[in-house]
């Protein structure tokens, strides 16, 4: 299911349809549906409480909803995790929000959405996934992992991926702007990437998170759409649960 979007480009005065903002997501088609109750700068991920599914930026994760007597499942990937005041979460599109509990890809229940900011064509909002206790945080993305963030991507720089559906890819940027990133479509974008994190490789052999994967445009020969760093914190501290405690990203 593809969305076309008319939109302005801040930089030029041609109009493009920006393909699948609202819906880099994909029913994964019926299942049988399960009953789940609802509950209503950097630091260090904590361990977690006890054994169980670790949240980490790349992870797949689902929200299940009835649509005509069948289970549909969305699925987005983990972009950020982090802390706001003594809660933590995990950061991902904002066109990913639904009601209710969300789920890793195995169905074990790790938290649900508590706050998002809707994305409106190329300004691009977030949701935040309120995470369960005893549920454990990591910023490892395996051999390595988030470390810093980069606040001023470059022209031409190569940045990569780990996506929900696509895994594994980089590609360069081709224009930066404010509000978004676009970079080459070899960077991958496809359903269920929504949120996926974008970062570089550090000198030290770790990573410097850039943004998340939003989108991807069509009529840009596939190009990938990033909402860079400072856009996304900015939104989250905007608009997210509370002005008194910033948005605490966590790091290795």
């Amino acid at each position: 299911m593809v969305r076309l979007v008319p939109v302005s480009r801040e930089r030029s005065a041609t109009t493009r349809l920006l393909a699948a903002v609202a819906v880099i997501m994909l029913a994964a088609g019926a299942v049988a549906a399960v009953a789940v109750a609802t509950p209503g700068g950097a630091a260090a991920a904590p361990a977690a409480s006890a054994p169980g599914v670790t949240v980490y930026p790349g992870m797949e994760v689902r929200r299940s909803e009835i649509v005509g007597g069948k289970v549909e499942i969305s699925r987005c990937t983990v972009g950020l995790t982090g802390m706001i005041g003594t809660a933590r979460y995990a950061v991902t599109a904002g066109h990913c929000y639904r009601n209710g509990v969300v789920t890793d890809k195995k169905s074990n229940p790790i938290g649900w959405y508590e706050f998002h900011r809707p994305d409106e064509g190329l300004t691009f909002g977030f949701s935040l996934i309120r995470l369960y206790d005893g549920v454990g945080v990591a910023a490892s993305m395996g051999s390595f992992g988030l470390s810093s963030v980069d606040m001023k991507p470059q022209m031409d720089q190569e940045v990569c991926k780990l996506g929900a559906t696509t895994g594994w890819s980089c590609g360069t940027l081709t224009e930066i702007t404010k509000r978004y990133l676009y970079a080459t479509h070899t960077l991958g974008a496809e359903g269920g990437d929504s949120g996926a994190v974008v970062y570089r490789q550090t000198s030290d052999g770790q990573a410097a998170f850039v943004g998340i994967l939003v989108a991807f445009d069509q009529d840009a020969g596939h190009s990938a759409v990033v909402e860079p760093a400072d856009w996304l914190f900015d939104q989250i501290d905007k608009y997210g649960p509370t002005r008194d405690n910033p948005f605490v990203w966590y790091r290795v």
